[in-house]
């Protein structure tokens, strides 16, 4: 009978403002939950983050859930799942399900889909499987057998991915944007008088860099064309070669970036915003000079993007109590390493939301804002009017801060008031660019900051990288080479190890999503003696390794051995120290 429960929403306006979790049978029998108490049973908010969605609540009318998202109290991915288990159907990772064929698309349309909350997924015999949002389970249902003539099967999705993926699933079967962009270049190509704008060649090549996952776009010119290539899960894909005839591209871009497009012989750095399928993107844009004209680099960063929780990364089981711990202390610093694009932000950001920021004055600089975090200060970086990193921590310590998110520690400047900062009973969280969680020592050293100090503020270091993940799609087993099993000689050698054949799904590369590989230092106390007596590297790995410490090419192996990345994948990665650990 569970999985017969539908939910409802509903406002009770008498009842002090709370939002009641109302459940149907098919019998039409109701029972009633209210759906705070249920987030409190759960233990995905306490009494006071409650109270204080229902103060703001009685303001702003919102219903509860979307609330709860929306301050950071409850993250969507949890709020989905609870409701799942409450409903008794399955929760699904919208980001990993297939895309829906057209012709199951048009049973419906969008705008009847983003009304009632729900998207066609597949037919799985009698039934058509759907995965819903923020939506009435019974209406939808009997929407979908009105419309379809079909039994529905319903998953649960997280509210705001799914809305994204019926606009994206609905705008992509009528708009084939890869085949619109060659149409656009062939007709600019044939325009010797340059009358036409290449403002829908851009406009083409956003929304084709956004249905492929990318985060950057390139584009190289070369002698006989013009290259564009897109970053996909940290590595650069071609994607496209075009005449270069079409070097207007690249002014146009940087009119839009609000760039000196009469200046073609200096570096240049610009961006522009622009809504791609209903959601704001802030596009930062970069130009280079070389032999052959201006390479442009475009990152696209969404705005507004929800902030996953440390669980919902990929970390360990066994390894989040110890992420958690280093994120509640009451003060000191945590860092995080790794080089550019290692996923150190998503980290700090994720840590920070799981601290729960009702209660507490977080303040962040940051370049550039990534995530907009609720209920907590952000500023940005603004170095023409002298705001730095340093300068905004100064100013930060008269605000009674809690937490202060410093983006990076790059000078001694910034380091000395990042540690003052730690000293003196604040939270610091922030990044700093070496290779390992020992390396964080030797490099404040470097930027003037006495061990001493280090050894009193450091509570621990994450050293960081992002793996691809093998496609769920087209995973498929394999017996390892002889060349292979040496870098698992502990295990037996009957092991298996997995690999993406290529699909539709992942673009034929095998790999679609990332996944961490790290290592975590905790500074505990014998540790920080040591770090205070000024102990080698040597000294210091040693001591870790007696504490069952367990190094980044580890924990990549057991990555490996689990089945979510490839061992060429984490060799790309880290190169030479992983074949250091192979007998």
């Amino acid at each position: 009978m569970v999985g017969a429960i539908q939910v409802v929403w509903i406002v009770d306006v008498i009842a002090k403002q709370k939002i009641k979790l109302v459940t149907m049978s098919e019998e039409m029998n109701t029972q009633v939950v209210r759906l705070g108490e249920s987030l409190l049973n759960a233990e995905l908010m306490n009494q006071n983050q409650m109270e204080f969605a229902l103060q703001k609540q009685a303001v702003t009318g919102e219903r509860l859930g979307e609330l709860l998202v929306r301050l950071g109290i409850v993250s969507e991915y949890d709020l989905a799942k609870h409701l799942a288990t409450q409903t008794g159907i399955e929760f699904v990772d919208v980001d990993t399900v297939s895309k829906p064929n057209a012709d199951i698309l048009r049973m419906f349309n969008q705008e009847y889909c983003l009304n009632r909350g729900f998207l066609p997924l597949f037919r799985e015999g009698n039934e058509l499987v759907v995965v819903i949002g923020n939506a009435n389970i019974h209406d939808v249902k009997q929407a979908v057998t009105q419309r379809a003539g079909m039994n529905c099967k319903v998953k649960q999705g997280e509210f705001s991915k799914v809305l994204q993926a019926i606009r994206h699933n609905y705008f992509f079967i009528d708009n084939p944007v890869d085949k619109l962009f060659l149409k656009e270049v062939s007709k600019i190509d044939k325009d010797k008088d340059q009358v036409l704008s290449p403002d829908n060649l851009i406009h083409y090549l956003l929304h084709l860099a956004v249905l492929q996952r990318a985060t950057d776009i390139h584009i190289q010119p070369e002698p006989k064309s013009i290259h564009i290539s897109f970053r996909v899960d940290g590595v650069l894909q071609p994607v496209f070669a075009i005449p270069t005839t079409l070097k207007r591209l690249v002014a146009a871009i940087k009119r839009h970036a609000d760039m000196d497009i009469s200046d073609q012989l200096r570096p240049q750095d610009g961006s522009f915003s622009t809504n791609i399928l209903s959601m704001p993107f802030d596009i930062r844009v970069s130009s280079l000079i070389s032999e052959y004209g201006e390479n442009i680099v475009m990152r696209l960063l969404p705005s507004g993007m929800h902030v996953k929780g440390l669980n919902e990364l990929g970390f360990f089981e066994e390894d989040l109590a110890t992420l958690n711990n280093m994120f509640v202390h009451p003060h000191g610093i945590l860092l995080m390493t790794g080089p550019t694009g290692s996923g150190k932000s998503t980290t700090l950001h994720a840590g920070l939301r799981s601290k729960g920021m009702v209660g507490k004055n977080i303040l962040t600089v940051e370049d550039p804002i990534e995530y907009k975090l609720p209920t907590i200060c952000q500023t940005q970086v603004n170095r023409k009017a002298g705001y730095d990193f340093s300068h905004a921590i100064r100013q930060f310590l008269r605000h009674d801060p809690d937490v202060m998110l410093v983006g990076e520690i790059r000078d001694a400047e910034t380091a000395h008031a990042a540690i003052t900062a730690a000293e003196t009973g604040h939270l610091v969280l922030s990044t700093l660019h070496v290779n390992s969680v020992l390396g964080v020592i030797s490099r404040l050293q470097a930027l003037d900051v006495p061990v001493q100090m280090i050894a009193d503020s450091l509570v621990g270091v994450v050293n960081q990288r992002l793996a691809r993940q093998i496609c769920s799609h087209c995973k498929t087993t394999y017996q390892p080479s002889d060349e292979e099993l040496i870098y698992f000689p502990q295990e037996s050698k009957e092991i298996t190890l997995y690999s993406g054949e290529g699909c539709s799904h992942c673009k034929g590369t095998g790999y679609f999503g990332r996944i961490p590989l790290y290592e975590i230092l905790y500074v505990d106390a014998e540790l920080q003696e040591m770090i205070a007596s000024n102990a080698s590297r040597t000294e210091l790995m040693r001591k870790l390794e007696s504490s069952n410490f367990k190094t980044i090419e580890t924990m990549a192996l057991q990555q490996v051995l689990q089945g979510n990345t490839t061992l060429e994948e984490v060799t790309r990665l880290l190169g030479n120290s992983l074949e250091r650990i192979a007998p």
